[in-house]
C-alpha cells in the first residue's frame, strides 16, 4: 500500500501543480481588466460592426440568409486565432522575462506541465469570448447553430493550433518584436480565409488559401451555421493542425528555452 501511494504521489503533485498554474493564470488575467477587455474587443466589435451594417445586404454564397450569416462563423475563426496567439504567446514571454520558466523547470511541473497549464489556460481564456460572440450573434442578430458539435470542435482545435503558434513565436521573440512578428502571419491569414468573400473568386489560388489553418476553421464554423454544408475535411485537416503546432511549439519551446 506504501509503494502504491509513493508511486501515485509524483502524478499527483504534477497535475496538482498544473491547475495551481492554471489557477495562477486565471486570476492573474481578471486582475488585469484592461487586458481581459482587449481581448473581447476584436470579434465583439466585429459582431457588432458587421450585425449591425450588414444585416440588410445579400450573402456572396448561397449558404447564408444574409451578408452578416455569410461572415459571422469567419468572425468566430479570426476572433480565437487573434486572442489564442496574442494571449499564450505574451504570457509565455512575461514568464521568461520574470524568469518564472527556470524556476518551473526545475520543480516536478517540467516543460510539458508547464505548455498545457498555459494552453488550458488560453482555453478558458477564450472561451469567455467564444460564448460571448455566440450570445450577441444569436441573440441579437438571429445567426443559427446547426451543428453544436462542429462547433465545438472547431473552438478546441482553433484555440490549440493557434496557441501553439503564439508559443512558437514567443519562443523566438521579445515583448517588442512579437507583435509584428505574429501581425505578419495573422492578418493575412484573415485577409485570405474566405472570411469577408468566398475563396472561389480567387480562381486556383483559393484552393490553396483554403487550406491554411483559419480557412480550415472558417470552414468547419460555417458549416456549422448552415444545413446544406459538410466539414468532413476540413474536421480532419483542423484536428491534423492541432496537433501538429502544439508538437512544434513544444519541441521549439524546449529547444530555445530549456536546458536538455
Amino acid at each position: 500500500m506504501r509503494t502504491k501511494a509513493t508511486r501515485m504521489r509524483p502524478e499527483n503533485s504534477w497535475l496538482g501543480d498544473v491547475l495551481g498554474l492554471v489557477a495562477i493564470d486565471m486570476r492573474q488575467f481578471f486582475d488585469n481588466r484592461l487586458f481581459a477587455v482587449s481581448t473581447l474587443l476584436t470579434s465583439v466589435s466585429m459582431v457588432l460592426a458587421f450585425g449591425a451594417a450588414t444585416d440588410q445586404m445579400v450573402s456572396p454564397a448561397p449558404s447564408a440568409a444574409n451578408y452578416f450569416g455569410f461572415v459571422f462563423p469567419g468572425i468566430i475563426g479570426a476572433g480565437i486565432m487573434f486572442s489564442c496567439t496574442y494571449t499564450v504567446g505574451y504570457t509565455v514571454i512575461i514568464d521568461r522575462n520574470r524568469r518564472t520558466i527556470e524556476d518551473l523547470i526545475l520543480s516536478p511541473l517540467s516543460y510539458s506541465g508547464f505548455l498545457l497549464a498555459r494552453i488550458v489556460g488560453v482555453v478558458l481564456k477564450c472561451l469567455f469570448q467564444f460564448v460571448l460572440v455566440l450570445v450577441l450573434g444569436i441573440g441579437v442578430f438571429d445567426a443559427e447553430i446547426h451543428s453544436l458539435p462542429l462547433f465545438v470542435l472547431g473552438f478546441f482545435t482553433a484555440c490549440t493550433a493557434f496557441a501553439g503558434l503564439g508559443i512558437l513565436i514567443a519562443a523566438y521573440t521579445n515583448e517588442i518584436s512579437f507583435p509584428a512578428v505574429v501581425n505578419i502571419i495573422v492578418i493575412p491569414l484573415m485577409y485570405f480565409a474566405g472570411i469577408f468573400f468566398p475563396l472561389d473568386n480567387l480562381g486556383a489560388l483559393g484552393d490553396v488559401f483554403g487550406k491554411l489553418p483559419l480557412s480550415v476553421h472558417v470552414d468547419i464554423f460555417r458549416a456549422a451555421t448552415s444545413p446544406d454544408l459538410g466539414a468532413t475535411a476540413a474536421s480532419v485537416l483542423a484536428v491534423a493542425y492541432s496537433f501538429l503546432a502544439l508538437g512544434i511549439a513544444a519541441f521549439a519551446f524546449r529547444r530555445r528555452i530549456g536546458h536538455g
